[in-house]
């Protein structure tokens, strides 16, 4: 039997998901060009997104159906996660050379410029193969005729219900607590590995936050923001500590080359001093980004940014309209509706007990317990 899943959850989450679907379908076209680097970066956003709202809402999916789903955005996401960091790469040298890079150092960059590009040629021909073959399969228009089927009537049912405020409590505090782990591990410079997975769990977290956001009003706002600038700088010094990895073996496959078409290593010599400047350049960048992120994290919780996270996601913003939907609340089986799309009946109404959030019952104690806003928060669809 499938599980049954309170309505007004998957009507809040099939909103959120449609965004994604019909922001990666606007996007689709420009970033089978490969000039266009700002389309791939934001098909890969909607991707990472949409990826992220099934994994919270995949209950409310027809479970073969989603597991098709996921798995080719999973893949479009794959392609253009390469695609985009040779982009990255590409900006980043480009830069670096115009911004008064000496001669001695142009040829080194020059060369790294045609094998990045050689690199992004190919990157996008897997970009397009993905992209056509979904494009070729209807995956995206029927992932948005089911969402779309999902919101229909949305806005006659009362979403902010208890169980989409537990739900939100729970999904933001989870990863908040993940987020939080790695800080044991964030004063050694070396622990690149920590550092990326940090990385990884401020990104869930932060989409995360942005699905939950407006039930929030807007409390979350300066949080998401928060995490945007923090998982930039983490960002960044993944970036630097790729370049630092791998220029040493990029050097070695130009040796190779250089020998198999000249005979000798004899034109290495007039590209190592740019190679090598670069790589001095990332180690210089990298720590200094390093630097500003411990700064940063320090300024935050001088803050007691995550402690006013945690109280904020504890409380309704509207405590009693939230209550008056306590008791009862509508569900439905979505694997049971997507075997028969002919079937428009209401879903059953059932009971259900709803744990709610540490708090949510307490009584305030005063005005300043409460978020900056009491008002019901506006519903978006």
């Amino acid at each position: 039997m499938a599980k049954k899943t309170q309505k007004a959850i998957c009507i809040f989450g099939s909103i959120y998901m449609l965004e994604q679907v019909m922001q990666l379908e606007n996007q689709i076209a420009d970033a089978l060009h490969s000039d266009d680097i700002e389309a791939v970066h934001q098909l890969r956003v909607a991707s990472r997104r949409l990826r992220n709202g099934f994994s919270h809402f995949g209950d409310c999916l027809p479970g073969k159906k989603s597991t098709v789903w996921q798995e080719s955005i999973r893949q479009i996401t794959k392609a253009l996660g390469n695609a985009r960091d040779l982009d990255i790469q590409i900006e980043c040298v480009n830069q670096l050379y115009n911004d008064g890079l000496e001669e001695k150092y142009q040829p080194g960059y020059r060369r790294l410029l045609l094998r990045l590009r050689q690199r992004r040629a190919k990157a996008q021909a897997k970009v397009e193969q993905t992209l056509t073959r979904l494009q070729a399969r209807n995956l995206l228009q029927q992932m948005r005729t089911h969402l779309e089927k999902l919101t229909l009537g949305a806005e006659d049912i009362y979403l902010f219900t208890p169980s989409l405020y537990q739900k939100a409590f729970m999904a933001v505090n989870d990863h908040l607590d993940d987020f939080l782990s790695y800080e044991a591990h964030i004063h050694d410079p070396e622990n690149i590995e920590k550092l990326h997975a940090m990385r990884i769990a401020g990104k869930h977290l932060r989409y995360t936050m942005e699905i939950f956001a407006p039930i929030y009003d807007k409390a979350l706002i300066p949080y998401v923001q928060v995490m945007k600038d923090l998982q930039d700088q983490l960002g960044l010094i993944h970036d630097a500590d790729i370049w630092v990895s791998w220029l040493p073996k990029f050097i070695e496959k130009e040796k190779v080359r250089i020998e198999d078409y000249f005979g000798n290593i004899g034109p290495l010599k007039r590209l190592l001093p740019g190679f090598k400047y670069l790589i001095e350049d990332r180690q210089k960048f990298r720590m200094d980004e390093y630097q500003a992120f411990l700064s940063t994290w320090e300024t935050l919780k001088a803050e007691n940014a995550w402690m006013s996270l945690k109280e904020i996601i504890k409380i309704p913003i509207n405590v009693e309209a939230a209550l008056s939907h306590y008791t009862v609340e509508e569900t439905f089986e979505p694997e049971a509706d997507d075997l028969d799309e002919n079937d428009d009946d209401e879903a059953e109404a059932s009971e259900f007990e709803v744990e709610l959030p540490p708090g949510m019952l307490d009584e305030p104690s005063s005005e300043n317990d409460l978020p900056s806003s009491a008002e019901k928060p506006t519903q978006e669809t």
